[in-house]
Order: C-alpha cells, then sequence, then structure tokens
C-alpha cells in the first residue's frame, strides 16, 4: 500500500529541514506553489503543512505563509513510524551516525524470537552512535535478518540512515512497529559512548519493525540520553 500523498510531502519537507535545506526562518513555498510541485490538490498540501505545524516543525503566520520554525522544540517524535533524524528533525542540530561494528552473525536466541528466525540464522548487525548537534545522544543496536537485507553491513547506509537503506535499496516498504520504553541505569559500555556517568539515567527502548507484508525486518535496542526527551501528539477519539 502506497503512502497518503499529504505523508510523501510531510516526509519531503521534514527531511529537508533535518539535512539543513530549509533553514530556521525559511519561507516555504505557498499552498498553490507546493501543489503544482507535488501534483497534488491544496487540500492535501494543507494536511501535510498542519502535520508540520503539529510537529512543532513548521509554523504559520496569518497573511505571510508558513515558515520552518526558529526554535523548534527539541526532543524525539514517536507518533509516526521514523527514522531517529526524522524523530529528532531540527535545522538547527544535524542528526548524523557514527557505525560502531557491521557484522553479519548468527542470531542468539532473544534476537531470533523478536525477528520470528531460526536460532543461529544469519543476520546483519550494526551498532550505531547517534550525535545531535555533534554531541552524542544514543547508542543503538539494529539486528536485520540477512535474508531480507543481503550485504547489508558491507555497503555504506543511505545518510546514515538504516531505514532508508532498507527501503531505496533493498526494496523494503517499512509499514508499523512495536516499541517498549523504560527508564534505565547506564552500563559502563554505553556511558563510556555517551560521554556519561556510569548508572545515570537513561530511556531504554525496544523496536520491533514490520514490512507491508507483516514480516519483522528490524529489532533495535536503543539508549537515549534524557536530554532528548518523547514527545507524542495524542489526538481525541
Amino acid at each position: 500500500m502506497a503512502r497518503s500523498l499529504y505523508r510523501v510531502i510531510y516526509d519531503d519537507i521534514s527531511a529537508q529541514i533535518a539535512s539543513g535545506a530549509l533553514k530556521a526562518g525559511a519561507k516555504l513555498e505557498s499552498e498553490t506553489e507546493l501543489a503544482r510541485r507535488y501534483q497534488v490538490s491544496r487540500m492535501t498540501v494543507r494536511q501535510a503543512l498542519d502535520l508540520l505545524i503539529a510537529d512543532e516543525l513548521v509554523t504559520r503566520k496569518r497573511g505571510s505563509g508558513s515558515y520552518v520554525r526558529e526554535h523548534p522544540r527539541r526532543g524525539r517524535r514517536l507518533n509516526r513510524l521514523r527514522s531517529f533524524a526524522q524523530e529528532l528533525a531540527s535545522p538547527e542540530e544535524a542528526v548524523t551516525s557514527q557505525v560502531l561494528s557491521a557484522t553479519e552473525e548468527e542470531a542468539p536466541a532473544g534476537v531470533a524470537d523478536r525477528l520470528g528466525l531460526e536460532v543461529h540464522d544469519a543476520v546483519n548487525r550494526i551498532r550505531r552512535l547517534r550525535l545531535v548537534g555533534g554531541v552524542p545522544a544514543a547508542v543503538q543496536d539494529a539486528w536485520v535478518p540477512y535474508a531480507v537485507a543481503p550485504g547489508l553491513v558491507r555497503d555504506p547506509l543511505v545518510e546514515g540512515s538504516l531505514y532508508r537503506t532498507l527501503t531505496e535499496k533493498h526494496g523494503l516498504k517499512l509499514r508499523w512497529a512495536d516499541q517498549t520504553m523504560t527508564a534505565a541505569l547506564l552500563e559502563p559500555a554505553e556511558a563510556e559512548l555517551l560521554g556519561a556517568a556510569v548508572g545515570g539515567a537513561v530511556l531504554h527502548s525496544l523496536r520491533i519493525t514490520y514490512s507491508d507484508t507483516e514480516r519483522a525486518v528490524e529489532y533495535t535496542n536503543s539508549w537515549t540520553l534524557p536530554e532528548f526527551p518523547l514527545l507524542l501528539r495524542i489526538d481525541a477519539e
């Protein structure tokens, strides 16, 4: 199933904000111009802009138009399935990755269970340090079945993004994810990577991402510092 057209526009504009292509204070094209660019109706454009405004990436000035926010609220927006960089999209702080290791391994029991594999099936494992504005923000340990992305660990990720690599290079269509989040204390290995104190507070999350065929295609453990809180929009029923 294809993405909704307004989500295509939302994802494209938020990616431009995250990369700095659209800088803080930049004026967006008018609704008419955006509708022409994306070949959609103005109503579809308005849906995308409303979502960007709700996520505090864009602001609308009456009688003037829509602008990239000067000071977007810092935090991870988890109301949709997005990459870490998109969750933290900001025109002021670039999100980058440092690959700590990228290996082909045999799936341990816990990983095999979560990915629906047999123990010792081949998996790709990628450990990354995620930085925001050059400052360590999170450690992520991702496991991907070898069968769905052969050679994943042998080539660089597309602009440091695992999700973009899975979709653009391996043809996967990511559809949804199950995620649990708990407060935890930093162990020595993660504390050293994050430049934080052992035993300090950290948000530990587990995410299993599924494709449009309902197959588990990624299992990730992540440890995120509390300076990057969760931002959720909760709609009324």
